[in-house]
């Protein structure tokens, strides 16, 4: 059986990859032929050693630490390692070095760790490590093309493959005459996704830690009893962190075991071409994300489109997607980012998008708002899965105006979260906007709704906004208490009953738990408002009605009139329009 062999780089080759503008070996005692097991960070408080043969990144040391000389002799077993310093202050250093059996490599440039992370990782796994290959062909395939990587890994097993990444999400599949799919196959092919019940959270944790090759049943829908499918699957890492899995079609006929070996050798392959593929589309996507982020904040907006291929006079909205939550299992950022591109991507929508904190921004041309609702929704349906997600939409506007956009959108994002934080928020009672806002007005941005305009929830964004103005300026006079009007002690943060504030819209990152606990009901009736407090935000988001707002508080109504006369008693007139505007609004927001 042929196998892939791989010969770890020396570090001669690992520093010719990373350039010798960047970096410069100081000390070699053992040369520099010495082969590389991988980079590796350094950890001052852990007494493990480094993995034998790695290059230990020597992230916060210079050639001045006090520190240093004794780092570099506790080393032994390693490659060589790092320091972040000119070659000539790290000459003094290289016979510490030396002594244990260590080259001293200088970074010299202003270049990342994370950024000299990669590079090195990429010279261990990538092609030039790559001496033979199965039947002399993978060797030959273009880094990065995974395309041609599973049509060649296919015809070697005589079996259909797929790669798809750590969320179940297909990267690519394999194409070759004679070979039959099945019905999973052909699924996961037309929805670019595996299926949720076929895609289980164990399954993943053992292809991409026991680095194994396993078999698996394919189980319902897809086979019964009577017509069982079997997969091998084997999980793709570079370095120590997870890229995807291979998967390979076994069928009734299951691989010999010998071939389950040439499954592992195959993902391990894969991860270079991973990492490669990546790289490209990382260098791809900063640039399009410093353009977007241009626009977005109105600096050289027009220019900035025009490199986009979107026409700055054309109407752009700002489209913000984000997790309602992030939770242990929920994807990361990137991962959102990736789904969110390849959405636009396979269905042919020009958009350009970048991740900022944990949103994804997209200027998107449209003829209308309902249109990119539209879009927006089925985003929110075929991404969202795996987690709750929601989709806010800003205004339409010139290339000039995207920044006004995006805050629209930061806006009715928050307004979204604070409505899914309390589905069961209605108009009437005032949640989610007050009376009579558009949160509550129907299925388009209602209550508990994953995606809407900012024309839809412009109400709750409105008090939202307002809420952070508040905040943002605490002696305004509505922060004053009225005397006749004792709210209750604070539940959380310092303006009473909302949780705590994480920055003004301002900032144009607006937090969904900030604006859930300004806009709850939940909050406002769980004894974080006096009695006499919360007989006022009934009467007046009532209208009026005694009987209606006795209902909601569970009095009598003789005794809600009694409180409403004796606030007017105590200077409180309700009656007052001016007055009970104000009172709504200290109430509601503080």
């Amino acid at each position: 059986m042929n196998q892939v062999e791989y010969l770890e780089p020396s570090l001669a080759q690992v520093v010719e990859r990373i350039g010798t503008r960047y970096v410069t070996v100081v000390g070699a005692p053992r040369g520099v032929e010495v082969p590389v097991s991988g980079p590796a960070i350094h950890d001052p408080l852990s007494s493990v050693p480094p993995r034998p043969g790695s290059m230990v990144l020597l992230v916060g040391l210079t050639a001045g630490s006090p520190e240093a000389a004794a780092t570099l002799r506790g080393l032994g077993g390693a490659t060589a390692a790092v320091l972040r310093a000119d070659a000539r202050d790290a000459a003094p250093l290289a016979e510490a070095a030396a002594q244990a059996g260590v080259a001293l490599v200088a970074l010299e440039s202003a270049m990342s760790w994370s950024h000299l992370h990669t590079l090195v990782e990429e010279t261990v796994l990538l092609g030039e490590n790559l001496v033979a290959a199965p039947g002399g062909d993978l060797g030959s395939v273009p880094v990065g093309d995974l395309n041609t990587l599973v049509n060649l890994i296919a015809e070697t097993l005589d079996r259909p493959v797929g790669i798809v990444d750590t969320q179940w999400r297909l990267l690519a599949y394999s194409a070759v005459p004679g070979q039959v799919n099945d019905d999973l196959q052909r699924d996961v092919i037309l929805n670019r996704v595996v299926p949720e019940r076929n895609a289980p959270r164990e399954t993943r944790r053992l292809l991409l830690t026991t680095g194994r090759a396993l078999r698996f049943l394919t189980n319902a829908p897809y086979d019964t009893a009577d017509h069982t499918i079997w997969r091998v699957g084997a999980g793709i890492r570079g370095g120590q962190e997870p890229l995807g899995m291979l998967w390979v079609l076994e069928g009734r006929d299951q691989l010999p075991d010998d071939r389950l070996v040439l499954v592992e050798e195959f993902a391990r392959l894969a991860a270079a071409h991973l990492l490669r593929a990546r790289t490209a589309r990382t260098a791809d996507r900063e640039r399009h994300g410093e353009l977007v982020g241009q626009a977005l904040d109105g600096t050289n907006p027009r220019t900035a489109c025009r490199r986009l291929s979107l026409d700055p006079d054309a109407g752009i909205a700002v489209l913000a997607v984000a997790g309602l939550s992030l939770g242990a299992d929920d994807p990361p950022g990137e991962h959102l980012l990736d789904g969110v591109a390849t959405y636009f991507d396979a269905y042919r929508r020009s958009a350009a998008c970048v991740l900022r904190a944990e949103t994804v921004y997209c200027l998107v041309p449209t003829p209308d708002l309902t249109a990119l609702r539209e879009i927006a929704a089925d985003l929110v349906r075929q991404l969202g899965r795996r987690g709750r997600l929601v989709a806010a939409i800003g205004g339409r506007v010139p290339a000039e105006a995207l920044p006004r956009s995006r805050r629209e959108a930061d806006l009715a994002l928050a307004a979204l979260r604070a409505s899914a934080a309390d589905p069961g928020a209605t108009a009437g009672s005032g949640t989610a906007g007050g009376p009579g806002s558009a949160a509550g007005s129907g299925p388009a941005g209602g209550p508990g709704s994953a995606v809407g305009t900012i024309d839809e929830v412009r109400a709750a964004a409105t008090l939202i906004e307002l809420r952070a103005l508040l905040e943002d300026h605490p002696g305004l006079l509505l922060h004053e208490a009225d005397p006749a009007l004792p709210t209750g002690t604070p539940s959380s943060g310092t303006l009473s009953s909302g949780a705590p504030s994480s920055g003004a819209p301002s900032s144009g990152a607006l937090s969904g738990a900030r604006s859930s606990g300004a806009l709850s009901s939940g909050a406002l009736s769980s004894g974080a408002l006096s009695e006499t407090a919360e007989s006022a935000l009934a009467w007046i988001e009532s209208h009026g009605d005694v009987r209606a707002a006795a209902r909601r508080l569970g009095v009598h109504p003789n005794t809600l009139r009694y409180r409403v006369r004796k606030l007017a008693a105590d200077g409180l007139d309700l009656s007052d329009p001016q007055t009970r505007l104000v009172t709504w609004l200290r109430l509601r927001l503080l």
